[in-house]
């Protein structure tokens, strides 16, 4: 028997191990923030240890502890990075959900709870593909790495950031894999980057009744919200092979199916999102105090730096707002090869088990590679459906967590194989 039927066979006797393994790594509460991911780590770090697999912790942070595992062949020639992360969105208002969302439920052909679409199913995905690709890796001219972190949804300082950035050739390798949720029907080879900022309007503030005397926080926040959606106006730059990509009736198809319809649009604009707002004390008092949390989404083609510029000459016209930048400036957004060798073979490799070819799009949503591809490495991420993701009632369909196991699997091995 060969490679290829040998892994799908493993993943099939391994069925109700894989979506074990995510029904207990779900009754783990990663929520982020908090963000304390240390039970789950010893969850993943279980399991390994169980399967007989070396790894090593890397905490920067006490509380984010991140995994590293490495198998390699005699004389390794390709070394590719599986990744994927711990934490989760918080749960929010429990009452709102039907379902437990630590439960963990199997039920209707999906595993319910927080975090099991982002990225929960994905990182099981890795690491069964990691299990699994190390048992035949003395077959290949091959190094296979797993990277399991624990804070990617408030901004990967402490996970593949740190990872990258201080381990080096350890955890960069020749070509990334993820399975962060972007539907069977694409794989994504670049990604919008995440510019998040804080607007701070202050004023004197006073008593409600004497509107007179001070300016109103609120109220500049209001007018301050208005023009910040000039931002939307900015037109990006991108590649016009990537713009020409984008275009074809296939593509935008695959990205409404997978992402609703308009998807394929919103990937190539800059969008904005007022994510908090927070002012005020009481209902009798002129606000004093307006904190504004803006989420604004850059295409490939215009820079972090080019949209602060913008946003400071908006906010200009307002005296009274300061811009509070978070620790470490956005990173700006980030594209890999779409003619690199691993897309295509993710894209046969789908194809191959689910008899429709995945496109190749940009995605919506920020994920980890952002921290390989500014360093030069490919990377690219084929997951499940993002539906339902960080909202009420989240859960993954068990169909896809194991079709993503078996297209990762299989296209780890064609890539450590040369195939």
């Amino acid at each position: 028997m060969g490679a290829r039927d040998t892994l799908l066979s493993w993943i099939e006797q391994d069925r109700d191990k894989v979506i074990g393994f995510l029904q207990g790594f779900t009754r783990i509460d990663t929520s982020n923030p908090p963000g304390d991911t240390r039970a789950g780590a010893a969850y993943v770090a279980n399991f390994l240890e169980k399967e007989g697999l070396s790894f090593r912790t890397v905490a920067p942070k006490q509380d984010n502890p991140n995994l590293v595992a490495a198998v390699a062949s005699a004389a390794p020639k390709k070394h590719l990075v599986l990744n994927g992360h711990i934490d989760v969105f918080p749960i929010g208002d429990h009452s709102r959900w039907t379902r437990d969302p630590l439960g963990g439920e199997l039920a209707d052909g999906r595993v319910w709870g927080r975090g099991t679409v982002d990225m929960k199913a994905g990182t099981t995905a890795s690491i069964f593909t990691y299990l699994y690709l190390s048992r035949l890796i003395g077959e290949t001219a091959g190094k296979l790495t797993l990277t399991v972190v624990s804070d990617e949804e408030t901004g990967g300082r402490w996970g593949a950031d740190y990872l990258t950035s201080e381990l080096g050739d350890e955890v960069l390798g020749d070509c990334v894999l993820n399975a962060e949720p972007s539907s069977p029907h694409t794989v994504r080879f670049g990604e919008k980057c995440m510019f998040w900022l804080k607007l701070k309007v202050r004023t004197q503030g006073g008593h409600g009744a004497y509107p007179h005397l001070s300016a109103s926080a609120t109220r500049i926040a209001a007018s301050v919200i208005e023009a910040l959606t000039e931002v939307e106006t900015v037109r990006a730059r991108m590649p016009e092979h990537v713009v020409s990509m984008l275009a074809k009736p296939e593509v935008i198809a695959a990205y409404d199916r997978g992402l609703g319809r308009g998807a394929a649009d919103v990937a190539q604009r800059v969008t904005l999102n007022i994510g908090t707002l927070s002012g005020g004390v009481l209902v009798n008092m002129l606000p004093g105090e307006c904190d504004i949390g803006v989420d604004i989404r850059l295409p490939p083609g215009i820079t972090s730096a080019e949209m602060l510029e913008t946003v400071r000459r908006i906010t200009s016209r307002f005296p009274e707002v300061s811009i509070e930048l978070p620790p470490r400036m956005p990173v700006d957004p980030t594209l890999s090869d779409p003619n690199h060798p691993m897309l295509g073979i993710l894209q046969d490799t789908a194809e191959e088990l689910m008899g429709a070819r995945p496109a190749a799009v940009i995605s919506l949503g920020g994920t980890d590679c952002r921290f390989w591809r500014r360093r030069g490495v490919p990377a690219f991420v084929y997951g499940p459906s993002p539906e339902g993701m960080a909202g009420i009632d989240e859960g993954v369909r068990v169909d896809e967590v194991l079709h993503v196991l078996r297209t990762h699997s299989l296209a780890a091995w064609r890539w450590l194989e040369g195939r």
